[in-house]
């Protein structure tokens, strides 16, 4: 019993190692892990009302988006026609299929200004 626990630790250990690896590239606008099955997409949101990059690159599936709010001011980002909102420096998860989304923040005024981008989903 004692040495299946520790085979059962062992186990955790490596796989927690193998999760924590990643590239660490910020200049990507997707980096994919584990086989390709997760991506993560990067994006500011500034006080110039912009989103940079204002438009990603993913392929379809689960998207991890993580914005970065740069500026004093809250900002949102909200893809549409879908159930997805972050607001400030929060990150979330995404399913999407093939096709071209639009994001945007969605505080009164900010889109108006040009606070929008597009999110390109490749099969």
């Amino acid at each position: 019993m004692r040495s299946l626990r520790l085979i059962s630790l062992l186990g955790l250990g490596v796989g927690l190692t193998l999760t924590s690896c990643g590239d660490d590239d910020d200049n990507a606008d997707a980096s994919t892990t584990a086989g390709g099955s997760e991506q993560t997409v990067n994006v500011k949101a500034t006080d110039a009302l912009r989103f940079e990059p204002d438009h990603l690159t993913a392929t379809a599936g689960v998207i991890h988006i993580v914005m970065d709010n740069t500026g004093a001011t809250t900002h949102t980002l909200v893809i549409d026609g879908q159930n997805f909102k972050l607001t400030n420096d929060e990150a979330g998860d995404v399913d999407l299929a093939a096709g071209d989304y639009v994001f945007y923040c969605d505080i009164p005024g900010h889109r108006a200004a040009g606070m929008e981008g597009t999110l390109t989903v490749s099969p």
